[in-house]
C-alpha cells in the first residue's frame, strides 16, 4: 500500500468518480501523535485530535495490579525497562516518563479532557488480560467510571477479547460494543444475536470478502476498518460505506475525505439548508453583503432554505427581508415568500406547563448561581417553545455576547438540564440560554419533513451550521446522519462554500 501526503490525496481525489453515499468518519488511532511534542495514547495526543477535529479517537485501557485504569498501548511502557504494564502498581506506572515527557494518563483524566469536545467519539479498546477474572474486573471498573462521569453518549467499547465485549453487555445491556477482529469473520446474524453494535475489521479480513462490510451496513451495524493510511484503503472504505477508518495519519485522511465529499456534494446535493446565528451572521446581527452574495450565488444551482431556533419573522427581519423559506422554532412554524410577501404557512403550537418550568429553572439557577437576572427567567413562545435565559430575558446585548462565547458554561449544565426536561428536546441556544421544545421538534426532523414534501431524499440535502456538538442547536443534524458543513467563523463562509459555486 502506498503512503500519501495531504497534497497527493487532494490531487488524486479531484478525479475520483463520486459514487459514495455514507459519510465515512476519521478515527485518530491512539490520538493525534504524528507531530513533534506528542506521543500515542497521551493527553497531548488527545488534545491534538480535538484540535484537529476528527470524529473519533481510539485509546487502549489496562488495569494495574491494584485495579487502576491507565491508558497505554502496551504491554511495555515506552522509554522504560518495564515489559508489562499489567504487572505494575499505579505508583510505578505513574513514575515513568514517556518519550514526549508526558506521564501515562488515567482513564479518568482522559475522560475529563474528552468531555471538552462532546461530539468526539471515544473508541475504548479494552486490552486482553491474563484471566477471565481480570477481564471481568476491567469491565466492571470501566463501566463504573462511565456511570460516574456520564460517558456513554461519547464511548464505544471495542476489544479483541469477546469475553470483555460480552462482559460489558452483561453489566450494561444496550451499550455500544464492537468486537475487533484480525482474522475471524463474524456473520451479521451472530453480531446481532450477541448484542454487538457492529464490528471492527483489519483490512486483511475484508479485502477479498467485501460482503462482510456490505451485509453489516445493510443491517444497520457500524463498521470500522483499520489501519487505513493509504489512498487505496480510504477509497475502499468509502465505497463500502465504512462508518469509521482508524488512521495513524488523521490530518491527511481528513483532507482526503474532504476533497472527496466536496466533489460528491457539488454533483449530488439539491437542497442546502442554513442555520443563521454563528453561521451566516453574528448573533442577532444583520446579514452581511458578502454572505448575502453567497446565498444569491448558491440559489442559482440549488434550492436554499433556513432552519433556525428563532421564530420565522425574527429570522426574516434579521436577514434584511431576504426572500427565502424559513423553518422556525425548530420546525414548529414555516414561512414562505408568496407573491413577493412574507407569509406564515404553517404554525404549530403545544401547551406549556409554566409552573413546572418555573420550578425547575429556579432550582437550576440556585444550583449554578444564576439567581441575579434581568427581566423574566424564561421566555414562553406562542409555539410552545421555552427559552431558559440564564441572564434573563432583558439582559444587555453586550453582557450576553461575553457571557459564554465558547458555550463551556452551558455544556457543563447540559446533561442535567436534559435529564430534568427529558420529555422535551433541549438545545444550547443563542448566547446565554437553553431552548426547550416539544420532543418531536428539532432541525433534523424539520428539514426532513420539508424535504419529503418537496421530493428530496436525505442524500440530496446539505446542512450548513455552526454547532453540531451534543446540545448544540444543530446537533440533531449530526445525530440523524445528514451531511453537514461546520462554520467556525461566519466571516469565512464564502471561502468555505466556494466549492459549491
Amino acid at each position: 500500500m502506498r503512503r500519501f501526503s495531504i497534497v497527493f490525496a487532494a490531487c488524486v481525489f479531484a478525479v475520483l468518480p463520486c459514487l459514495l453515499s455514507a459519510q465515512t468518519k476519521v478515527m485518530s488511532h491512539r490520538g493525534y501523535y504524528a507531530h513533534p511534542g506528542s506521543f500515542e495514547n497521551t493527553l497531548t495526543s488527545l488534545r491534538g485530535a480535538q484540535e484537529l477535529g476528527v470524529e473519533g479517537v481510539e485509546l487502549d485501557v489496562h488495569l494495574t495490579t491494584e485495579d487502576s485504569l491507565v491508558i497505554l498501548h502496551g504491554p511495555k511502557i515506552p522509554g522504560s525497562n518495564y515489559p508489562d504494564v499489567q504487572k505494575l502498581d499505579f505508583k510505578t506506572v505513574r513514575s515513568c516518563v514517556l518519550p514526549n515527557g508526558d506521564k501515562v494518563p488515567t482513564l479518568r483524566e482522559y475522560f475529563t479532557q474528552a468531555k471538552k469536545t462532546t461530539a468526539l467519539m471515544l473508541f475504548l479498546e479494552l486490552k486482553a488480560h491474563p484471566t477471565p477474572e481480570r477481564e471481568t474486573t476491567l469491565a466492571e471498573k470501566v463501566v463504573a467510571l462511565c456511570d460516574e462521569m456520564n460517558m456513554y453518549d461519547q464511548v464505544t467499547f471495542i476489544s479483541f477479547s469477546e469475553h470483555l465485549c460480552d462482559e460489558i453487555l452483561r453489566l450494561r445491556p444496550g451499550t455500544m460494543v464492537i468486537p475487533i477482529s484480525s482474522g475471524k469473520a463474524f456473520t451479521t446474524e451472530e453480531l446481532i444475536n450477541r448484542g454487538y453494535a457492529g464490528v471492527s475489521y483489519h483490512m486483511g479480513v475484508v479485502m477479498n470478502r467485501t460482503h462482510l462490510l456490505d451485509e453489516a451496513h445493510e443491517a444497520g451495524l457500524q463498521t470500522v476498518l483499520w489501519p487505513v493510511n493509504s489512498y487505496d484503503l480510504a477509497d475502499f472504505a468509502m465505497r463500502h460505506h465504512v462508518d469509521y477508518v482508524s488512521s495513524d495519519e488523521p490530518q491527511a485522511m481528513l483532507n482526503l475525505m474532504s476533497a472527496v465529499r466536496e466533489l460528491q456534494w457539488k454533483q449530488t446535493k439539491k437542497l442546502i439548508v442554513f442555520d443563521l446565528d454563528g453561521t451566516l451572521t453574528q448573533h442577532k446581527q444583520p446579514l452581511s453583503d458578502a454572505n448575502r452574495a453567497v446565498l444569491d450565488t448558491l440559489r442559482q444551482r440549488y434550492e436554499i432554505i433556513m432552519a433556525g431556533g428563532g421564530n420565522c419573522k425574527r429570522i426574516y427581519n434579521q436577514m434584511g427581508e431576504y426572500s427565502i423559506t424559513i423553518l422556525g422554532n425548530y420546525g414548529m412554524e414555516e414561512s414562505r415568500i408568496v407573491d413577493g410577501q412574507f407569509k406564515i404557512v404553517r404554525e404549530e403550537t403545544s401547551p406549556v406547563d409554566r409552573k413546572f418550568f418555573e420550578k425547575k429553572t429556579a432550582e437550576l439557577r440556585k444550583k449554578y448561581g444564576y439567581t441575579d437576572f434581568k427581566g423574566d427567567s424564561n421566555e414562553y413562545h406562542q409555539s410552545g417553545m421555552v427559552t431558559f435565559a440564564l441572564l434573563g430575558t432583558k439582559a444587555e446585548s453586550a453582557d450576553k455576547l461575553v457571557f459564554d462565547p465558547d458555550k463551556v458554561r452551558r455544556r457543563e449544565m447540559f446533561p442535567e438540564v436534559s435529564e430534568i426536561f427529558k420529555d422535551y428536546s433541549v438545545f444550547i441556544g443563542g448566547t446565554t440560554s437553553f431552548d426547550i421544545t416539544p420532543k418531536q421538534y428539532n432541525k433534523y426532523d424539520a428539514v426532513m419533513r420539508y424535504a419529503a414534501e418537496k421530493g428530496y431524499v436525505k442524500d440530496q440535502i446539505l446542512f450548513v451550521g455552526d454547532d453540531f456538538t451534543d446540545g448544540g442547536n444543530d446537533s440533531q443534524i449530526r445525530l440523524g446522519g445528514m451531511d453537514y458543513i461546520k462554520i467556525d467563523d461566519y466571516t469565512r463562509l464564502p471561502e468555505k462554500l466556494h466549492f459549491l459555486f
